[in-house]
C-alpha cells in the first residue's frame, strides 16, 4: 500500500521509499526505505528528527551560557549544513527559523563587540607606544610582547578600520625593534669594557677573600665594592651572573670577618691559637653538616673547609677533636663518590622509591668496602714482605713510611664506608618496618 503525500504532514512514502518533503527551497528527497512496516519505518525517522531538535537545542544553550558567544557563528552555519542533510521527519523550517533568530543576535553581537574592540585596540596602541620609555631595551620589549599578547587576544575591529589600526601597531613594533637593535649596536662595545671591569674586581676579590689578615681586607673589600657599583652597565643576564659571584664572595669573607670580629669582642684575651681552636669548632660542625646520605654531597664546600683547617690549625690531624672533622670530610667525598658511581649505572636513581635507592646503595657500597679491603690486604702483605728484606735503612724507611701512610688511609676509607653503610643499612631497616 502506498501513502501519500497527505498521510504524513512532512514526507511521504513511494514505491517503499521515505521522502522529506521540500522546505525553503529545498526540493524533495529520499531519506529512506520500509524496512518492516510503513508505520514502523515513518516513526523511525520521525525519532531521528529529536536528534536534530536536540542539537539545535544544545546550541542555543551554549550561545547563551558563552562568554565569547561571536565563536560559535561559524558553529551555527555548519547547524545549516547539518540539517539540509539530516535524514529524519520533522518541523524543519522550524528549526531553521530558530537558526535564523539565532544568527541576527550573533551578528548584532559581534558588530557591538567589534566597536568595543576597537576602542580596546586604540588603547593598546598607546599603551605599545609606552615601550619606547623604558630605560631598559628588554623591559621595553617585555613590555612589548605583552601588549602583543592582548592584541592577538582581542577580536576583529570593524571592517573600515581594520587594515589602518593593523598597520599602526606593526609599524610601532617595527620602529621599537629598529631602536632597540641600533641601541645594542652602540652598547655593545661599552659593555664589553664594562664587563671586562668587573671580572678584573671580582679577580680581586677573589685573591683576598682567603686572607687572614681580617683588617686590611676588609678596607679592600669596601673600595672593591665601591668600584663595582661604579663599572657600568652590562647585558642582565651577564650582571646578574657576575654579581652572584662577586656576592658570593663577599659573603665568603664577611662572614669570616664577622666571626672573627665577634670571637675577638667576646674573648679579647685570647691569644691567636685560642681563637684558631674556637674557630676550628665551628668548621667541625659544618662538615658534619654537609654529610648528605640521600644526595650529591656539596664536596667544593667541604675542600673549602679542609684548606681553612689547614690554614687555621697548620696540620688539623694533630689538633684535639681532629678525628671527628676528618671523618665528616672523608663521609663527604665517600658518598660523592658513591652517588657518582650508582648514577653511571642507573642515571634516573633520584625518580626511585626511597627503598629502592637504600637497595642500591647499599650494594655498590658493600662492593665498594670488599675491594678496599681486598686491597688492604695486598698492601699488608707487601708491608710484612718489606720488613723482611735486607735494603739500605733510610731507603727501607722511607719505603716503608709511605706505605704505612697509604695503608692507614685505606683503613680510614674503609671505616668510614662502613660507618656509612650502617646508617644506611639503619635507614633501609626502618623503611622495610
Amino acid at each position: 500500500m502506498e501513502i501519500t503525500t497527505n498521510e504524513h504532514e512532512f514526507g511521504y512514502v513511494r514505491e517503499e521509499k521515505i521522502y522529506l518533503k521540500g522546505f525553503l527551497g529545498f526540493p524533495d528527497r529520499q531519506i529512506g526505505q520500509v524496512k518492516e512496516t510503513q508505520e514502523a519505518s515513518i516513526k523511525y525517522f520521525e525519532d531521528r528528527f529529536q536528534i536534530a531538535k536536540q542539537k539545535v537545542l544544545d546550541l542555543e544553550r551554549l550561545i547563551e551560557e558563552a562568554q565569547n558567544k561571536g565563536s560559535y557563528l561559524m558553529k551555527l552555519v555548519h547547524m545549516r549544513k547539518y540539517l539540509s542533510n539530516f535524514d529524519g521527519l520533522g518541523d524543519y523550517t522550524t528549526l531553521f527559523a530558530k537558526l535564523d533568530e539565532l544568527e541576527k543576535k550573533l551578528r548584532t553581537l559581534i558588530a557591538v563587540n567589534r566597536v568595543k574592540n576597537l576602542e580596546i585596540k586604540e588603547a593598546l596602541l598607546v599603551e605599545a607606544q609606552q615601550a619606547f620609555d623604558f630605560d631598559n631595551m628588554n623591559e621595553g620589549a617585555d613590555h612589548l610582547k605583552e601588549v602583543k599578547l592582548k592584541w592577538i587576544k582581542t577580536g576583529a575591529v570593524i571592517k573600515e578600520k581594520h587594515e589602518e589600526i593593523e598597520a599602526l601597531f606593526v609599524r610601532i613594533c617595527e620602529d621599537f625593534y629598529d631602536m632597540k637593535k641600533s641601541l645594542i649596536r652602540e652598547r655593545s662595545q661599552s659593555a664589553r669594557d664594562n664587563a671586562r671591569a668587573y671580572r678584573i674586581i671580582l679577580r680581586e676579590a677573589e685573591e683576598i677573600k682567603s686572607s687572614d689578615d681580617f683588617e686590611a681586607s676588609f678596607e679592600k673589600f669596601k673600595t672593591l665594592q665601591q668600584n663595582w657599583k661604579k663599572a657600568g652597565k652590562i647585558p642582565h643576564r651577564k650582571a646578574v651572573q657576575l654579581w652572584e659571584k662577586f656576592k658570593e664572595t663577599n659573603d665568603y669573607f664577611f662572614n669570616r670577618y664577622k666571626k672573627y670580629k665577634s670571637y675577638k669582642e667576646i674573648h679579647p684575651e685570647m691569644t691567636a691559637q685560642e681563637i684558631r681552636g674556637k674557630y676550628q669548632k665551628e668548621l667541625m660542625e659544618e662538615a658534619e653538616s654537609l654529610v648528605d646520605y640521600d644526595g650529591f654531597p656539596n664536596t667544593e664546600r667541604a675542600k673549602e673547609l679542609l684548606m681553612e683547617w689547614k690554614k687555621l690549625s697548620g696540620t688539623f690531624r694533630f689538633l684535639e677533636k681532629g678525628e671527628r672533622f676528618r671523618i665528616a670530610c672523608d663521609k663527604i667525598f665517600e658518598l660523592s663518590y658513591l652517588m657518582r658511581v650508582v648514577t653511571r649505572k642507573y642515571p634516573n636513581i633520584d625518580t626511585k622509591p626511597m627503598l629502592d635507592k637504600l637497595r642500591i646503595k647499599t650494594s655498590f657500597m658493600r662492593e665498594l668496602i670488599r675491594r678496599e679491603e681486598n686491597e688492604l690486604g695486598l698492601t699488608e702483605s707487601k708491608m710484612i714482605r718489606m720488613g723482611k728484606k735486607k735494603m739500605p735503612p733510610m731507603a727501607q724507611n722511607k719505603a716503608f713510611k709511605t706505605m704505612q701512610n697509604n695503608f692507614n688511609i685505606q683503613k680510614r676509607k674503609i671505616k668510614v664506608k662502613k660507618e656509612i653503610l650502617d646508617h644506611m643499612d639503619n635507614e633501609l631497616n626502618k623503611l622495610r618496618k
